[in-house]
Formats: structure tokens, C-alpha cells, sequence
């Protein structure tokens, strides 16, 4: 059975939340798990199961507080590089921005995504634009993704509003890959899926840096989800009609007895992605900030 909302991945960019394993969304585990039980020494132990969801699944386990990154080392630009990747860059208009952007605020990120996606072969394919751009997007995450955590509320509500889009438009044409999306798995599909959809992951890309930009000047320090920011949350996607046993996997990550089917797991990630957006405003800011650490963990 596939596991659904394996660490979201919202995405951040989530990538941000999406390409090659880009993103992801997250689901929260509102309550502790009870103690695992030892497996008897000649049994391997058992294989942990991942939390929910595009956005990360907050998890009530205590996430260790890091130093924030420190400013990647000074990487000059390749003339010879961008000059190989323009014609390609040029294909893909939507993307435009989020290079830009890129190229400007994180060029040590953004040479080291043009030297990797040139040298799996992204010159060459039809959709090697799409290609690299998840690859930056991934560079961009995993230098200083922790700060997106620290954005202002607008940044961060726009982060997630660009992944609710995706997870919606994944839904509507593709159940199995949306659940992919949802647990910021890997998957050679969502390649062609972006070349198909760019708008909305270029959107989607963007908002990622906008969060790292934004965390960088706010450093706004949330204090982490508390319990009772998890039992608003649960009771709102029961309302919404969600099973208990739908919610458990989301929230707890606990299996139900039968396989939920592609179809109905993604639209349990989208209701997911919809009810936090509906939370009041400090409890969804928690929540978002906790996603988005557990997804630049990940």
C-alpha cells in the first residue's frame, strides 16, 4: 500500500511542495504516540512510519532547535553555463521570475542546480527547463529552507496557498501522483507534470524563496504548536467529514486495517491543506512554521 503524506512536504517549496521530490506536505501528529514495542531480538526492527502530508506532518515530537544557516560561501557565476542554458531557459517563460530570483538572491544555489540538471541530462531533454527548476528548488531548501519557517504570516499564507493549488490541480488529474506530491516522494512523473502546468510551479517555486527572503529579515520566533492547536485541527477535518480512521493517518500516521484508495487519500490531503488555511491565525502560523522546519529536515 502506498503511504500517503510521507513527510510534507507544502511543497516548503515545497517546495515547495513537488518535483523530483521537491516538495511535500506534511501532517501533524496532534497526539503522542504510545511507547513502540521492542521487536524480539530475531525479528529486524520494524521500519518507522512516515508522518503525512505536502506541507510536513507536524509532529508533536519536539523538533531540536539549529542555528540558522550561515551564508553560503561566495560561488562566482559561470558565464560559459548560462550561456549553454539560455536557449532552454527562453522555452519556459513561466519560470522566468523564479530564475531571476534565484540567479540574484541565492547564486551559489542556483550555479550548483545549473552544473547538477546540465549534467543529468537537462540540456538535452524537452523538459530540462522543468528539470532545473526543481533542482534549485531543492539547492534553495536545503542551504536555507529552516528560515522560511521564520517568514512573516502573509509569506508564509501565500506558501501554502501556491501548494493548495498544486495538491487541487494534482488531484483533479492525477490521484496517484498527487499522493506522491503529498508525501514529498520522488517521482520522474512530476517532471512532465510541470512542464504541463508551469504557471502554477513556477508560483509555487517562487513563493518558496519569498518565504526564505522573508524569514531572513522577519525572524519571527513561533513557539511550537500546542495541544489544543491540534485538537481544533482534528475536530475541524472531522467536520469536514473525514473518517477517524482517514484522520489518524494524517495526524498519527497510524495505517488503517484496509488501503484508503489513491483517490480518496488525495482528497483527504487536500481537505487537509484547505482546513489549515481555515485555522485562526496563530494556531495555523504555528503549525505552518513547525511544517515547514520538519520539511527542511527532510
Amino acid at each position: 500500500m502506498r503511504r500517503y503524506l510521507k513527510q510534507l512536504q507544502l511543497g516548503l517549496f515545497a517546495l515547495a511542495a513537488l518535483l523530483a521530490g521537491v516538495l511535500g506536505v506534511v501532517v501533524l501528529s496532534p497526539k503522542p504516540s504510545s511507547p513502540p514495542v521492542e521487536p524480539a531480538p530475531s525479528q529486524p526492527a520494524p521500519e518507522p512510519v512516515s508522518p503525512p502530508l505536502a506541507v510536513k506532518p507536524v509532529t508533536t515530537q519536539a523538533v531540536k532547535p539549529e542555528p540558522l544557516p550561515a551564508s553560503p560561501p561566495f560561488v562566482p557565476p559561470d558565464p560559459e553555463l548560462e550561456s549553454a542554458w539560455a536557449d532552454k531557459l527562453r522555452e519556459a517563460p513561466d519560470y522566468k521570475p523564479f530564475f531571476d530570483a534565484m540567479r540574484a538572491g541565492f547564486p551559489a544555489e542556483w550555479t550548483q542546480a545549473l552544473r547538477d540538471a546540465a549534467a543529468q541530462g537537462g540540456l538535452q531533454k524537452p523538459e530540462g527547463a522543468d528539470l532545473l527548476m526543481s533542482l534549485a528548488v531543492q539547492e534553495a531548501r536545503r542551504k536555507s529552507g529552516l528560515l522560511a519557517a521564520r517568514a512573516d504570516n502573509g509569506t508564509l499564507n501565500a506558501l501554502f496557498a501556491r501548494q493548495l493549488i498544486v495538491a487541487r490541480q494534482l488531484a483533479a488529474t492525477d490521484s496517484a501522483l498527487c499522493i506522491d506530491f503529498l508525501n514529498g516522494a520522488a517521482a520522474q512523473r512530476f517532471t512532465q507534470f510541470a512542464a504541463t502546468h508551469r504557471a502554477i510551479m513556477a508560483a509555487q517555486a517562487l513563493a518558496g524563496l519569498e518565504a526564505i527572503e522573508s524569514g531572513a529579515k522577519a525572524r519571527i520566533q513561533r513557539d511550537p504548536p500546542s495541544q489544543t492547536d491540534f485538537d481544533l485541527l482534528e475536530k475541524a477535518l472531522s467536520s469536514k467529514g473525514l473518517s477517524a480512521e482517514a484522520i489518524a493517518l494524517l495526524l498519527d500516521g497510524k495505517q488503517p486495517p484496509a488501503p484508503i484508495p489513491d483517490d480518496q487519500a488525495c482528497k483527504n490531503g487536500v481537505a487537509y491543506l484547505e482546513t489549515l488555511a481555515q485555522l485562526d491565525e496563530p494556531g495555523r502560523m504555528r503549525l505552518y512554521a513547525l511544517a515547514v522546519q520538519l520539511m527542511a529536515h527532510d
